[in-house]
């Protein structure tokens, strides 16, 4: 019967010691990672792009489709918003996931409302898994080294004052953040 004991005992230190080394390493590879590292895009073009390009400011990173009503709405008043800053400062990129280069070239075509902020492609979707996406569209406003601050789920009115004003309370006061 003792020894029944100590080996559930052992058992159950072995258990919580393998679960915290776990917990460790996991914390560990997400807080190394920025956001820029994890993606893997490219260009309308297809060329590769380097994301950590954007690091020095602060960047609303959205993710989208052309099939996604709800993606499509808030496209306006994310270039409206842009307009608000310079692009030093504040920058808004747009990820298209799942798509390709011609399917989304050919709904910009339709549009008609100007649009210029920078679109990337992820066509093959990979950003679902590397950052657990829950909905569409998903955007991640992230500080000057491309680390995420806020997670929003859903669109947005984007140029609406109240966010207008967030943007620049947080360019004049950036959150410190340690990774």
């Amino acid at each position: 019967m003792q020894s029944a004991k100590t080996t559930l005992a052992m058992v159950k230190r072995l258990f919580h010691l393998l679960l915290v080394l776990l917990c460790s390493f996991s914390t560990a590879t997400v807080a190394s990672d920025s956001l820029y590292e994890k993606l893997q895009v490219t260009d309308l073009e297809g060329h590769s792009v380097d994301l950590s390009q954007h690091k020095g400011g602060l960047v609303l990173v959205n993710f989208w489709a052309t099939w996604c009503p709800p993606c499509v709405k808030e496209m306006p008043s994310l270039q409206r918003l842009q307009q608000q800053f310079e692009p030093s400062e504040f920058r808004v990129v747009l990820i298209n996931l799942g798509q390709t280069a011609t399917t989304v070239n050919s709904f910009f075509k339709e549009q008609t409302f100007e649009f210029n902020l920078p679109v990337y492609l992820d066509d093959k979707g990979r950003a679902f898994t590397a950052l657990g996406i829950e909905g569409m569209p998903s955007s991640y406003l992230l500080n000057s080294q491309g680390y995420p601050i806020e997670t929003i789920v859903g669109s947005r009115e984007w140029d609406h004052p109240g966010n207008i004003d967030a943007v620049r309370q947080l360019i004049s006061s950036p959150p410190t953040t340690e990774h």
